[in-house]
């Protein structure tokens, strides 16, 4: 490890511990990818929650040509995995603007073979992709020309004590959200104006949201909208930005 941690409230303010460089100084850092395992430990790790702190990983990674490789949050804790082409600045992710009450620590170490990657790849992101897109392409098959509409989104097992921090939570990153309970069922159907081509990052949201909160994220749905599409003429939502 390049830098084991820093911290920020130490007693003279901020300082960094555990420096081991023996290896970096020895491997041709230059010419080698640097894994820079970025953990922020706070009261809540909900998107909303650590949206700022999140843009500014990704502000820092972008201007020292680097990349973000994957993402895990866990009930307290967000583990953010970049690779940068050196370590000389990585210092600056211990820099970057956190809620009240979290704490970070960042570790680069040369990682020639991406290996940490396998550690924090997001599986789920990719199969809930795959879901969106199974979604996107029934609305294709049945001529939607795009556009905002009612989006719905489907949750099970929302228990009632947690259900106004579930729609705080979500309303926070949607904005105004209808919701319809079918006790019945066990199912709440939460409701906003989106559109479906930009639906990815909402639907992985209301999916993290939904895991914090115990309960299970089981998809979403909308009408088609427009009808059928003239001959030579391009479906706008699917047409890519």
């Amino acid at each position: 490890m390049g830098w084991d941690l820093f911290r920020r409230d130490a007693a003279e303010g901020f300082e960094m511990v555990g420096v081991d460089g023996d290896m970096l100084e020895a491997a041709p850092i230059a010419g080698l990818p640097i894994a820079v395992e970025v953990l922020i430990e706070a009261p809540s790790t909900l998107p909303d929650v650590l949206a700022r702190t999140e843009s500014a990983i990704d502000a820092v990674t972008e201007q020292l040509g680097g990349r973000v490789a994957g993402t895990v949050r866990a009930e307290t804790k967000l583990w953010t995995l970049i690779h940068l082409p050196t370590d000389e600045f990585a210092s600056r992710f211990a820099e970057i603007p956190l809620p009240s009450g979290a704490s970070i620590s960042v570790a680069p170490t040369v990682d020639p073979e991406w290996n940490i990657f396998e550690r924090v790849r997001p599986i789920d992101m990719e199969a809930q992709s795959m879901l969106d897109l199974r979604v996107m392409s029934q609305l294709h098959a049945a001529g939607d020309r795009g556009g905002v509409r009612r989006i719905d989104h489907v949750v099970v097992g929302l228990s009632a004590d947690v259900a106004q921090s579930f729609f705080a939570a979500v309303t926070s990153v949607l904005g105004p959200v209808e919701s319809e309970h079918d006790a019945q069922r066990g199912r709440w159907t939460l409701s906003h104006a989106a559109d479906p081509a930009e639906i990815t990052s909402d639907t992985w949201t209301v999916r993290l949201i939904a895991e914090r909160h115990g309960a299970e994220y089981d998809g979403w749905g909308c009408a088609p909208m427009g009808g059928q599409v003239a001959a030579g003429s391009k479906r706008r939502w699917w047409k890519r930005r």
